[in-house]
């Protein structure tokens, strides 16, 4: 008997263990069909709410399902195998399933459709086809493996549920975090939804074979409905129903305000999105944990649910006031953790407990409250028809929750109002309880608890407000929380908060969402945003200057539309944006975007740019997509290969596209994802630095790019807004320019990552760690920067004849550099010509270089100590030749360059020069006049005659040189065996690394 019992026991554990398995896939499910669903729907607040309303939905109808039918099946948990056997089998065929389906939606059924609300009722119903049939099963597991587990064990039912709903919910709580941080990661959404369908699987064979040799005639009776129990009257029944849809109700609505509150803490990553649900869940699993042992032999059931109702109202309410301390949490965490790997994982730990700090207590009542109203019924002799009928009642509870929480109460009455009425739903549940208690509960201890209920319900309506200073901080950005500044305007909107920011000083006003800035204006001059704002909409009409329809993806601060419009050639813009909060802050810029609101050209719509798109018909000349930073959840989605062929689908014929992408906070793996995404879509695109951090991705769908052209400066506005950015003319623009594709790929092609893509999101996945670890991909910086006339020489650019006129050019490196070195031949030229320019735009450090390169003139020859003289040159006068050929070659033609050389040469001493300078002075003066057979010779002539090639500035510089001239001449099986006797160091150079690439493909 006693070896029965104990085996009894392991069997009951193991169909715990099952049940947590099987949480842990179903969140699974949950995740990764909201994934696939919104890239076919989008990611717009209606969008969100209706796929949760499907899964939802369907769990509760399963739910109902199986509290209605359960008793007509013998064995439960049979029936519960089979039910997990068939979850699996359609997980494994899942991913196909849904490409064909929205390649039939895309293909066949959407272009028949003539108008945009046929178009969304075909998307919603098919969406519901494809997730609802799961769904439906996902809802019946809860109460079949309830049921079963009682009939089968029927001992302790109330422990029984408690620990059902612990296991289920400790398993979801983890599946989310494996699945976001490892197997998405891993394998992809299709592997990983793979994944789930095999853990279903294994969840039904191994049921299967404990349950299926059951003798069920030696099991109890089915819990039918008692005959002879005292039923509750059908009024009470109801009531108890209606009580687990409100506190169902009121706990969706803390999951939609905490998240949306801790997002302004933690980021609004996908992670941290993850973290935070993962969080909320963990707390209903120690609920359920908490309870299993009471559960069976509590004396009141509902004076128990009554107080847990209560507390649980106010613990939710006092986190309007321990929110506030989460930011300090948050400042601190940032401060004190390192920008290393290791930093990143205890980052993610610090987050998850600060969202457990937060949500944990109420979310611990939360879990204790339908075990309870279960077993209440349960013991009330309404038998298994209880389990499914308060599961489906808390479930449709929580989709009433979804619909009035992001549609209605957080955009008309703030965040803080989801909370408040939230609390006010369980603490006004509770308090019914407790007064249904009656007898077993006093009406003096009534009135002291609904006293107290009500003054924290007003302490959190009057006194308990949030900070808005706080909240649009953005302290996960960098830790500290800026005082002193001015909120302009606040709206908690359906997809994020929103904040218009006015400086201490105020010189900048700053658009922020969820506390990251989106965009700044500055009131004198202009901010690091402004150049990228009006070169998004100057730039493709200066390419393509027959353009008259366009697009622009994000509204930010409606500086790019409101250039755009400044165009008279363009006829019509469409802005599309997710966010209408958004756009109501963005008119607090005034005069800057006006002309988004006041041109009759101008069209806002409120929608995804995917759905957008796949709804709208008509063909653009130019497509401007600035998006939010990638690692914002959601936004990733808008760098992808699919994306990209939407778009190229919806441009004219010699449309073009341009994407707006920063590299700080990046790698060049996830740029180099990115760039392989678009080249895959496009057949031509040119990347064009707007900032240090900012790149603009010009990609066209049949035609190569050709160059900007004068044409748009000779628009008075527009010339003004490029003005105030300090670009005046068409040498401006070129000076940003950093290459096209046919260069390019070659570099991008030699980093071992996968082009993104919608369901390998390797940009979603990897910014959020480079957002941490603050990189920046400078080697495209470098690129930029490389010190002789790279790009031009690969590209076989025509080289320029007309003097160089350059305007400010703010936020760009290579227009400084550009500057100094006319500076420096002007300089020359004022030497040789004997009237010198006014130093006005000349740098000391500039000054220097020069000064000391012609000290050469000053030296006596043939040289009294012939040993010092080449020491100095040598250890001196060499290192100011090579910063002045740096400065110069690549921006000086080869006729501006002549005169300086000539300069050089003519000093008395320079035939003095020792052997080696004259070779360097030699090879500088071939790379400026493009003499590819002179820079081998003489790059030959520097290099180690043979065996390997060590890494060091000088070598690097000869090895690139020297394999450009190889490229240059089409001999690339020359310039790999260069390459291959380079021993490089801990980074291989970018520069040597796109030639090497070039030179491998073209062999």
């Amino acid at each position: 008997m006693q070896q029965l019992q104990i085996s009894n026991q392991i069997i009951r554990r193991l169909y715990f263990i099952f049940f947590a398995l099987s949480g842990f896939s179903g969140l699974i499910y949950e995740s990764i069909w909201t994934h696939y669903l919104k890239l076919f729907l989008g990611h717009a607040a209606y969008a969100q709410t209706l796929v949760l309303i499907i899964f939802m939905g369907g769990m509760a109808l399963g739910a109902w399902a199986a509290s209605r039918y359960s008793l007509q099946l013998r064995n439960l948990l049979l029936a519960y195998a089979i039910v997990e056997g068939i979850i699996g089998l359609l997980a494994l065929g899942f991913h196909p399933l849904f490409i064909r389906a929205i390649d039939f939606a895309y293909l066949t059924v959407i272009p028949q459709l003539t108008s945009t609300t046929s178009v969304n009722l075909f998307k919603w119903s098919l969406a519901a086809l494809l997730i609802l049939p799961q769904s439906v099963l996902l809802g019946t597991t809860f109460p079949l493996m309830s049921a079963g587990i009682i009939r089968r064990f029927p001992t302790t039912p109330g422990h029984s549920l408690a620990i059902l709903y612990f296991t289920n919910s400790l398993g979801a709580a983890i599946g989310v975090l494996v699945s976001g941080f490892f197997l998405i990661e891993a394998v992809g959404l299709p592997g990983t939804m793979l994944t789930a369908g095999l853990i279903n699987l294994l969840i039904a064979l191994l049921v299967w074979l404990f349950c299926h040799t059951d003798n069920l005639e030696n099991l109890p009776n089915r819990l039918t409905l008692s005959d002879s129990a005292q039923l509750l009257s059908q009024r009470v029944f109801i009531a108890l129903l209606l009580c687990a849809a409100l506190t169902g109700t009121a706990s969706f609505l803390y999951e939609i305000g905490w998240i949306r509150m801790l997002s302004l803490v933690l980021s609004s990553s996908t992670h941290a999105f993850e973290l935070m649900l993962s969080a909320f869940i963990l707390g209903l699993a120690i609920g359920g944990y908490w309870i299993r042992r009471r559960i069976d032999n509590l004396f009141d059931l509902i004076k128990t649910l009554g107080w847990i109702q209560v507390i649980m109202g106010i613990l939710a309410l006092s986190t309007l006031v321990s929110y506030g301390q989460s930011f300090e949490w948050m400042s601190y965490t940032i401060t004190a953790l390192t920008k290393t790997a290791q930093g990143y994982t205890l980052f993610n730990v610090s987050s998850h407990g600060i969202a457990l700090i937060i949500m944990l207590p109420a979310t611990i009542c939360a879990g204790m409250t339908l075990p309870l109203l279960t077993y209440y019924l349960i013991s009330k002799g309404y038998g298994e028809k209880s389990i499914g009928s308060i599961y489906a009642a808390n479930t449709l509870g929580a989709i009433i929750g979804v619909i009035a929480g992001v549609q209605f109460i957080m955009p008309n009455w703030g965040v803080k109002n989801l909370i408040t009425i939230g609390g006010g739903i369980d603490i006004l549940l509770g308090l019914i309880l407790l007064w249904y208690a009656g007898t077993n509960f006093s009406k003096i201890r009534w009135i002291a608890t609904a006293g107290v209920s009500g003054i924290v319900l007003l302490a959190s309506v009057v006194w308990w407000q949030l900070d808005p200073i706080k909240m649009a901080s953005g302290v996960y950005y960098h830790g500290n929380i800026p005082h002193g500044r001015t909120i302009l305007f606040h709206k908690d909107g359906k997809t994020a908060s929103v904040d218009l920011i006015r400086t201490s000083d105020e010189s900048t006003l700053t658009i922020s969402t969820n506390g990251k800035p989106d965009a700044s204006m500055g009131k004198d001059k202009p901010t690091g945003d402004e150049p990228t704002m009006v070169l998004l909409g100057a730039l493709p009409w200066s390419i393509h200057n027959q353009a008259k329809t366009a697009a622009v993806i994000g509204f930010g601060s409606g500086l790019t539309t409101h250039t755009l419009l400044s165009i008279p050639a363009i006829e019509r813009v469409d802005t599309i944006e997710i966010e209408p909060a958004m756009v109501e802050g963005a008119k607090g810029f005034g005069e800057r975007n006006i002309n988004v609101f006041s041109d009759p050209r101008s069209h806002i719509h409120i929608e995804d740019a995917k759905a957008y798109f796949t709804n709208y018909k008509e063909k653009y000349d130019l497509i401007i997509s600035e998006p939010s930073n990638p690692w914002v959840s959601g936004v990733a989605g808008l760098f992808s290969q699919e994306f990209y062929q939407l778009i190229r689908n919806q441009l004219s014929e010699k449309g073009l596209f341009v994407q707006w992408f920063h590299i700080y906070q990046l790698n060049m793996e996830l740029v180099a994802s990115v760039i392989k995404a678009i080249s895959s879509q496009f057949a031509d695109y040119a990347i064009y630095f707007s900032s240090r951090g900012d790149i603009l991705v010009v990609s066209s769908k049949e035609d190569k790019i050709s160059e900007p052209t004068q044409q748009i400066f000779k628009i008075p506005q527009i010339a003004k807004e490029l003005a105030y950015i300090g670009i005046e003319n068409q040498p401006d623009l070129l000076l940003r320019r950093l290459g096209s594709k046919a260069v390019l790929d070659s570099l991008f092609n030699s980093y071992p990552i996968a082009a993104n893509s919608d369901y390998f999101p390797i940009l979603d996945l990897g910014a959020v760690r480079t957002h941490y670890l603050n990189t920046i991909a400078t080697e495209l910086v470098d690129l930029h920067l490389v010190t002789v006339p790279l790009m031009a020489i690969l590209e076989n650019k025509p080289i320029r004849t007309e003097p160089l006129i350059l305007g400010e050019n703010f936020y760009i490196q290579a227009a400084a550099e550009a500057k100094q070195a006319l500076a420096i031949y002007h300089y020359f030229q004022g030497i040789k010509t004997g009237q010198l320019p006014p130093p006005t735009t000349m740098a000391g450090e500039t000054l220097a270089v020069i000064r000391n390169v012609r000290s050469l003139h000053q030296q006596q020859c043939p040289p009294t100590h012939p040993d010092w003289f080449k020491f100095e040159m040598e250890e001196s006068w060499l290192f100011y030749l090579r910063t002045l050929a740096d400065k110069t070659l690549p921006y000086l033609s080869p006729q501006e360059m002549d005169v300086i050389w000539n300069d050089i040469e003519s000093a008395p001493c320079f035939a003095q020069l020792p052997q080696t300078i004259q070779q360097w002075t030699n090879l500088y003066k071939a790379i400026g006049q493009r003499n590819f057979q002179q820079i081998l010779q003489f790059a030959n002539e520097l290099l180690p005659k043979a065996g390997s090639i060590t890494d060091s500035k000088e070598n690097d510089y000869l090895l690139m040189v020297a394999m450009l001239a190889h490229i240059a001449l089409q001999d690339y099986n020359s310039a790999l065996a260069l390459f291959g006797r380079y021993t490089q160091g801990t980074t291989l150079p970018v520069e040597l690394r796109l030639l090497a690439a070039i030179a491998l493909q073209n062999r």
